[in-house]
């Protein structure tokens, strides 16, 4: 699957606090706040590319490609029964288990999604079209699923689509407490080395481990 996304509103306060990186730091002045604020911003967005995922709210808008969907001739169900009352009816199908297709949302954990819109396979129309929730039946076109890491969009409907397009509100409201212990060491090394020296390995696979590997 192809991945784009942007930033459209940035974070507007930082998973950790001028005050609690100075009491990590052991500074208890105010000279080098400005510094040590500047490194905070950088450690969260050197994090999150390693993560890919959001340390702290923001909204995002990913544009997303799923891979075309391979061609050859139709051979129906492949054990399971052809009639898919029957096949909703199975105890043993999972919730999401008659989903069209399932989207990986980047850069979660997802807070609240605010617009789906796709775009029509014409060439000629490369405008995006919103879809709601439900239909005017009152049937559920798309459900989201923030079990799995990394969160999932599933989509009930046909759509004739190659691109789908998220707008969504992003981030942890408190991140996980190894993520922060991680983030805190990146910050203390950064304050205390100036000079453009390289992360340690041992804070990269920190954060390496605790990555989305797969979207």
């Amino acid at each position: 699957m192809s991945v784009g996304y942007t930033v459209l509103t940035p974070v507007a306060t930082e998973p950790v606090s001028l005050s609690e990186v100075k009491r990590w730091l052991r500074v208890d002045f105010d000279d080098d706040d400005a510094t040590i604020a500047g490194i905070i911003v950088d450690a969260r967005r050197y994090a999150e590319n390693i993560l890919r995922k959001s340390l702290a709210t923001q909204t995002i808008q990913a544009i997303l490609e799923p891979e075309p969907v391979p061609t050859g001739p139709l051979s129906g169900p492949v054990g399971v029964p052809a009639d898919s009352w029957r096949l909703a009816e199975r105890p043993d199908v999972p919730l999401f288990g008659n989903a069209l297709i399932s989207l990986k949302i980047p850069m979660g954990p997802l807070q609240s999604l605010t617009t789906l819109e796709y775009q029509l396979t014409k060439m000629d129309n490369p405008e995006w079209t919103s879809l709601s929730a439900t239909d005017p039946q009152g049937n559920v076109n798309y459900r989201i699923d923030q079990t799995n890491d990394p969160n999932r969009l599933y989509l009930f409907v046909i759509l004739a689509a190659t691109r789908y397009r998220l707008t969504y509100v992003t981030g942890y409201t408190v991140i996980p407490p190894d993520i922060r212990r991680t983030l805190m060491s990146l910050i203390g090394f950064w304050y205390q080395n100036r000079e453009g020296q390289a992360v340690p390995n041992e804070i990269d696979m920190k954060f390496a481990g605790k990555r989305v590997f797969s979207l």
